[in-house]
Parts: C-alpha cells; structure tokens; sequence
C-alpha cells in the first residue's frame, strides 16, 4: 500500500484505507483487536493511540505481521463482523484496551459499550464474565476498578469525565440522558446528567454548540427547563474539575441537598 496515499487523508481516511485495504486479504481465523477492533465500533480512545497500523489477532498462528500491522495472537477468541469487518467482541476488546488505557479512558470506553446510542455494543454481564475470564492478565487490576464505575445511558466521553468529577468530590451521582416531560407529558429535554428531585440538569456544551442551528434548538430547551423550574448548569470545553465541583456543589445547596 503506497504510504503517499495514506499520507494525503485525513487520519480518519487513512484508518479506514487501511481497514478496508487488509480486511480484503485476511485469512480465515484472523480478526482486527484491541485499539483497531474499538475504533471500527465507535468506541472512543485517547489520540496516542490512533496510530498509522492496524492491531490484528490470528488465533492458534503465528503473529500477523506487516508494514502497517501490529500482530498478536491468541488460544480462543470470539468474534464478530461490524461494518464489513471481522472484529474481536466488545466485551473482550474491552479486556485488551485494560493494558493500555488509564482508569478513567477505560470507564469511558465501557460506558460506550453499555449505551444504546447509538446502538449496544455489549451488556454488563457480558463485560463482568469477560473480566472473569481475563482473570490475572494485563491491566486486570483497572479492569476491576472500571467495571463498577461504568453506566447504561452515557452517550460521550465528556459526559463521562463530568460524572466521575461529581461523584469522586463526594457529590450524589446524577443519572445519565434522562427524560424530562412537561406539564402536559410532552418531551422537554432529554439532559445529559439530571437530579430528577431536585430539578436540576447538567449539560455538557461540545465544540458544535455555537456552530450549528442545534445551538438554537438548546436555547429554547433552556428556556422552557427554566420556565419549568429547572436549575442549569452549562459545562464547557474550558472548565476544570474544581469548577464542575463547585458549580454542582452550589446548585443542590441552593435546592436545599446537605452532606
């Protein structure tokens, strides 16, 4: 594969290129793993690792190997086909990924892999069986941690880093992508993490938020949570895990919730 042409595409271009491009040469009982198996199912990783190779697996061979492969090898694995591609299933990606993500990147991957948006990608007792089965192996102790701390309904990593904020500074922890009715039943708002008792919705305003028209679909949104009694908190790019504490903390003092 002429590097020339990899190297004219997006990094997003290239990593399909080469996916696509292997994927026609692949032999029976070989399947993309690990990093390269997470990203084919939308499964969000830090940028060190979106790397020009794809990460390939040959069960009971030798290692895969070439200009753009990473080979490992293994006695069993599960697979499945997603986009056209044969991938290593989530739950035991998610084992891979234990070795080379820190705790918190690997509670945000698990968290995708819960979510139904949009679509599921393994269940909780699928990623808890796979866990036991990994047992000892690399990156089983962050493994343990993660696990626990993942949940259904997150639908990004930020939304993730926002959670793991407010329940680490002792703060009760919101539910995720929750569904806020008017008085009439109809669909206000879905929030991205909500105290439903105490009225409060905590958004996390991604880079788009004053670049497309969904901006103003948010406004009215607002608007009508307001009129409704709802207190928001906006959360930006730009904020630390001090101010998410502090802006949270004084949202439930001020609705009344004590340490």
């Amino acid at each position: 594969m002429p590097r020339a042409l990899l190297e004219k595409a997006s990094p997003e271009e290239q990593f399909t290129i080469l996916c696509d491009a292997y994927q026609k040469q692949m032999p029976r009982g070989w399947f993309f793993s690990g990093p390269t198996a997470a990203r084919i199912m939308g499964v969000p990783l830090p940028p060190r690792l979106e790397q020009l190779k794809v990460h390939v697996t040959a069960v009971s061979a030798f290692a895969p190997r070439g200009r753009f492969v990473i080979g490992h090898t293994a006695k069993s694995a599960e697979t499945t086909w997603f986009n056209g591609k044969r991938v290593r299933v989530a739950c035991e990606v998610l084992c891979e990924l234990a070795s080379v993500l820190e705790l918190d990147e690997l509670i945000a991957a698990g968290d995708r892999m819960l979510a139904d948006k949009p679509y599921l990608l393994a269940t909780r007792r699928h990623l808890e069986s796979a866990a036991a089965a990994h047992g000892s192996g690399r990156g089983a102790r962050t493994l343990r941690d993660a696990i626990p701390q993942m949940r259904e309904d997150v639908w990004s990593p930020r939304e993730t880093w926002v959670r793991l904020v407010i329940a680490r500074a002792g703060l009760p922890e919101p539910s995720s992508n929750r569904r806020i009715d008017g008085p009439d039943g109809k669909l206000v708002a879905i929030g991205d993490l909500v105290y439903e008792k105490l009225k409060i919705v905590i958004e996390y305003e991604g880079e788009r938020w004053h670049n497309d028209p969904w901006s103003v679909i948010d406004v009215d949104r607002y608007n009508k949570l307001v009129l409704l009694g709802w207190s928001i908190i906006r959360i930006r790019k730009h904020h630390t895990a001090a101010d998410v504490e502090r802006m949270v903390g004084d949202a439930l003092a001020l609705r009344g919730w004590r340490r």
